[in-house]
């Protein structure tokens, strides 16, 4: 039956939606208040204030949406809030405290007061734990299932009250009747909204990618018969489809996504040899996945965070499905980063004005050898990780099982007292010597030559271990060789590559560049700046390779392989930003959250919030907002809300900030802390170092100042509430 869901208990969530049909949408009262607010009249607010009114512009769906119902009653807004819980009951992979904070968020622009029974009730983790992945779309385009939702309670409005609750409990009718509610076929929560009514006749299938994939794989229905089935057809077909599975194995506790079932649609078909594969469905998708730009930069005033939110990034492209099952857990997301860092799947590096493109790409090192001096090239962080991207097909051999053997090699040549010996595939032995370094010294058999003209590049046995390609790659039987070697001796299993029959998945890599704009571009990416762009990458339209200056080797960079930089505005401005740079980055802005300041309490009648917004307007006259104050500086304040605290972050971190953005001209520092309108001096941050009497003592009576005045801080200052409060008050 569809309401066995393997691990995860379904029953708390249908119980808490049987009482919201009956209460909401046959009733019309409020879930959380004593109000009626599921009536045409409310609902028609929606429509006119968000349906009829989307915002394309800045911000998130809840910042649009606050803008988008400002002048609507505070029953439309209460409305708007239920709505989002109802769409927020089956998705598990948001965490129950994002989805309470959300509709709380909505829920407090209507000034009520809820009932505490239904807030303990109703979101509670139990309540708004999920019992299914909705994938990436449902949140990206969460403004789209919510539009959906207002039109599908718009039609339902229209009936009575007795039409409703017949309609409500009819399996066979309501899902004809969702048929005349717009967009119902692509919409997500239509399968939600049938499933929590119905979860005996209706599946927790609600991506409809899978819908067709388990209709496709596990019947005799092709893919364009079903894509001229409408959703209630669909829905048919797969009730019939696991009712026969039911019969099968004797149980009706079985699920889609759940073993047994799982894996019969899961995995790839067997394709037959009369077929001819499409190489874009060969490789699986996860459900949580989306496209993402491949060359980002984070750019933004100090303390807005751009490097926290690089490790967001980063997750979210190697690791979604983790991601978005964790988003809320930032200790989960951070050791999944760090171990995902340790394994090289993300890469992390920090720009300097000494930063090369030896240490960026590759470069010699010297080495010396019984005292002979030699250089070995060295691949650098960005060549590193590219190697490990374009040899990344998830095959049941690692990159990884790669390196321990080789590991092992390395470690038996510097132990050994001789050479190593080994032999092509046609038998042609020759001797290796490792020095350190991604080479090993090739001496074919009897030479006595100590400076041998050929090498073996490592990145190059790799390739041809993990890829089987030959391509771009020399010295190929000594290469060869190698690999021999690794397998007979080193532990190295067999790799059975490229069996299109099988459906792979290519890893994503990320590397992090931390303070992109610090280093010199046109030094560190030489002529690999042209090879970032996505059509020049590996397998794009424009595709290119160069021939690196010291290894020779032929090189281009792998399409699987994303860039995310992070700028410093106050740094450097983007005006004075290598062109080069921004014609191949998407620049993502980020500014200060003034969001995240409003959970800070109050402290001693100081609004954190509102300080730091002031003290950022009088910067942009003053300045410029690229030289504003980020809210990072300001979060540690959340978990102690403390006047001691804040003094500290003024005087330690704020002022020292002001005083470089303002080249020490402290009489604008003073004008950001609003020192100039307040008229007692005490609670003045910045103050005048002498008095008009100590002047006169230290230069005598006729000496008139000149130039700018000397100023000091006001030690007293950074104790006193009314001091901050005077920032942002009159």
């Amino acid at each position: 039956m569809a309401i066995y869901c393997g691990d995860k208990n379904s029953a708390h969530l249908l119980t808490n939606m049987s009482e919201f049909k009956e209460r909401c949408l046959i009733q019309g009262r409020s879930l959380f208040t004593e109000l009626t607010v599921w009536n045409s009249p409310t609902c028609q607010e929606l429509i006119d204030y968000f349906v009829e009114n989307l915002d394309e512009g800045d911000g998130d769906f809840f910042e649009k949406l606050e803008t988008q119902l400002a002048n609507s009653s505070p029953e439309a807004k209460v409305l708007a809030s239920e709505m989002l819980w109802l769409m927020f009951l089956c998705p598990s992979n948001t965490g129950p405290e994002s989805k309470r904070k959300s509709v709380e968020r909505v829920f407090s622009w209507s000034g009520y007061d809820d009932i505490p029974e239904s807030r303990k009730k109703y979101l509670s983790d139990d309540a708004l734990m999920g019992i299914g992945s909705a994938g990436t779309a449902y949140n990206t385009g969460r403004w789209r299932e919510l539009v959906y939702v207002i039109r599908l309670v718009e039609a339902l409005l229209k009936f009575s009250e007795q039409e409703r609750k017949e309609l409500l409990s009819d399996v066979e009718r309501l899902p004809r009747w969702l048929e005349s509610i717009p967009e119902n076929g692509s919409r997500q929560f239509r399968h939600m909204f049938l499933y929590l009514l119905f979860p005996d006749a209706h599946e927790r299938i609600f991506s409809s990618t899978d819908r067709k994939s388990i209709l496709t794989t596990l019947s005799d229905i092709t893919s364009v018969q079903y894509n001229r089935m409408d959703t209630k057809e669909a829905d048919t077909k797969l009730l019939a489809l696991r009712q026969s599975f039911e019969a099968e194995y004797g149980t009706q506790e079985l699920d889609y996504y759940v073993a047994p079932l799982r894996s019969k649609w899961k995995e790839s078909k067997p394709s037959s040899t009369n077929e001819v594969n499409d190489p874009a469905q060969e490789y699986d998708v996860k459900s949580n996945d989306k496209p993402q730009p491949l060359n980002t930069i984070l750019y933004g005033p100090p303390g807005t965070g751009k490097t926290y939110n690089t490790i967001n990034k980063a997750l979210e492209i190697v690791d979604p499905e983790f991601y978005y099952s964790h988003s809320d857990d930032r200790v989960a997301i951070k050791k999944q980063f760090d171990q995902l860092l340790k394994s090289n799947r993300i890469g992390f590096v920090t720009f300097h004005q000494s930063f090369s493109y030896e240490d960026f790409v590759e470069g010699l090192k010297a080495v010396t050898d019984n005292g002979t001096l030699s250089y070995d090239v060295e691949p650098g962080v960005f060549k590193s990780i590219c190697e490990r991207a374009s040899s990344s097909y998830d095959n049941s051999i690692s990159f990884d099982d790669f390196d321990t053997a080789l590991a092992k090699l390395q470690e038996t040549s510097e132990n050994s007292d001789k050479r190593l010996l080994l032999a092509t595939v046609r038998g042609k032995q020759f001797e290796i010597e490792y020095s350190g370094g991604s080479t090993f010294k090739v001496f074919p058999f009897a030479t006595e030559s100590t400076d041998p003209k050929y090498i073996a590049s490592i990145a190059n046995v790799r390739k041809l271990y993990l890829t089987g390609s030959k391509e771009g790659i020399y010295n190929t039987s000594y290469v060869e060789g190698f690999l021999i070697y690794l397998k007979r001796y080193c532990g190295l299993q067999p790799n059975i590559i490229a069996d299109l029959s099988n459906k792979r998945e290519i890893k994503r890599f990320v590397l992090i560049v931390d303070e992109i704009n610090r280093g010199n571009i046109s030094n560190i990416f030489g002529e690999l700046i042209t090879l970032i762009e996505p059509s020049k990458r590996s397998g794009g339209s424009e595709s290119l390779s160069v021939k690196l200056p010291y290894s020779k080797e032929t090189f281009s960079v792998p399409s699987n392989l994303h860039i995310i930089g992070t700028m410093n505005t106050a740094d450097k401005s983007l005006a004075q930003l290598d062109i080069a740079l921004r014609r191949r980055f998407e620049f993502v802005e980020m500014m200060t959250n003034y969001e995240l300041l409003k959970d800070i309490p109050d402290i001693k009648g100081i609004n954190v919030a509102k300080l730091v917004k002031t003290m950022n307007q009088r910067i942009e006259l003053l300045y410029d907002r690229e030289h504003t104050i980020g809210h990072s500086f300001f979060l540690p304040l959340l978990d102690n809300p403390s006047l001691q605290l804040l003094a500290e972050i003024f005087e330690l971190q704020i002022l020292p900030l002001l005083e470089e953005h303002f080249f020490e001209d402290w009489e604008r520092v003073g004008q950001v802390l609003g020192d100039h309108l307040k008229d007692n001096h005490e609670l003045r941050f910045v103050i005048e170092q002498f008095s008009n009497s100590e002047i006169a003592e230290l230069m005598g009576d006729d000496w008139e100042v000149q130039g700018i005045h000397s100023y000091c801080r006001n030690q007293e200052a950074f104790k006193t509430p009314q001091a901050y409060i005077g920032v942002y008050t009159r």
